[in-house]
């Protein structure tokens, strides 16, 4: 006795049938890009910590390391996420995962901004994990200024400022200061503007 008889016989068609339609579908779409845009910045600055065990400290050297991804730059806003390695020399290192809104302009290497917020663990020295902000400030040629402030478990506190450079930013996705140096094939440019039909 064969128990899949009647399945195959109508189950078959039907199955065909819309491998056909979602080909016909697929075939007539128009192409779509879907790139992303992604970020790797290297800073250099000072962070003040205090809490968290310790009394104030003197300023402490930092040079934050940044790489991250997010949805395409072709958007007016750009939404990702990213990880920060943070060395406080003399008071050990910390890790963040971060979620980051930011403007088009901050994208593409011009002037602009974007806003991190996420949590931070400690990797080594005093402190325990907790939330961390940044505000990062765009300027041309792939040029970051960014002010972070972390709150730890046991009332740590770091307050730190940078300046750095957005590798990403100032070769990649770059479309500023293009008439000192063009960027041939950035990962996206605008379509030009249509030109209007002449008046009859």
């Amino acid at each position: 006795m064969n128990f899949f008889g009647p399945f195959r016989t109508t189950a078959r068609p039907r199955a065909l049938g819309a491998l056909a339609a979602f080909a016909a579908t697929a075939a007539s779409a128009a192409p779509a890009r879907a790139d992303v845009s992604s970020w790797l910045s290297l800073g250099f600055g000072a962070a003040s910590l205090e809490g968290g065990g310790r009394e104030q400290q003197p300023l402490r050297f930092t040079l934050p390391v940044d790489l991250g991804m997010g949805s395409p730059p072709s958007g007016a806003v750009m939404v990702g996420v990213g990880t920060r390695v943070i060395p406080y020399f003399g008071d050990g290192t910390a890790a963040a995962a971060y979620a980051r809104a930011a403007t088009q302009g901050y994208v593409v290497g011009s002037w602009g901004a974007a806003v991190d917020a996420g949590g931070f663990t400690r990797l080594s020295g005093e402190g325990g994990p907790g939330f961390i902000a940044s505000v990062n400030l765009g300027v041309p040629w792939g040029v970051i200024v960014t002010g972070s402030y972390a709150l730890g478990d046991g009332g740590e506190r770091v307050a730190s400022c940078t300046v750095g450079v957005d590798l990403l930013r100032l070769t990649v996705y770059r479309l500023s200061g293009e008439a000192a140096w063009l960027n041939p094939k950035p990962a996206w440019r605008p379509e030009p503007a249509a030109e209007s039909a002449p008046p009859r």
